[in-house]
């Protein structure tokens, strides 16, 4: 089977709880996220929005799509932090997010990984999945560091 004729399934469920409140869940994943609306549209928890969610796939999307090139083309990367800020407006009566800035950084070991580390964010930003699929206008501001970001600061475990 040639890559161009996969085909993937993914399946999620909600069920709801209370007022705006749900729980979002996956017959193959083990934990659950509780989720609601954000303040910006009246909500008045802390759960993750479906917004919130949305802003996080393209973050933990560009981080793995990122991470596939390094491992191809054998970067060496010491630490790689995502930030995403999405604008929402009205366009045609409708809320939609018109403007998502993502703000890449890149931490490599030393200068000789600088021109590789590039080109993995290059091919992240065309080969990303989850941002391929978003009809938003996307800015990227990638930056690549020299050393990690705190090295004192431990990462958490899973």
């Amino acid at each position: 089977m040639n890559k161009k004729d996969k085909q993937f399934l993914l399946e999620v469920e909600l069920i709801w709880l209370s007022n705006f409140n749900g729980l979002l869940s996956s017959k193959k994943i083990k934990s659950k996220i509780k989720v609601s609306i954000p303040e910006a549209f009246g909500g008045k928890t802390k759960h993750w929005s479906p917004e919130h969610l949305f802003l996080g796939s393209i973050c933990s999307s560009f981080m793995t799509t990122f991470f596939a090139f390094t491992k191809k083309l054998k970067a060496k990367i010491l630490n790689l932090e995502c930030n995403a800020i999405g604008q929402i407006e009205i366009v045609d009566g409708k809320y939609q997010f018109t403007h998502i800035n993502v703000y890449p950084n890149i931490y490599i070991v030393d200068e000789s990984q600088r021109k590789l580390a590039h080109l993995c964010l290059e091919k992240t930003h065309k080969q990303c999945l989850i941002i391929n699929s978003i009809n938003a206008e996307m800015f990227f501001h990638s930056e690549i560091h020299l050393g990690n970001a705190d090295k004192n600061e431990k990462k958490p475990s899973f």
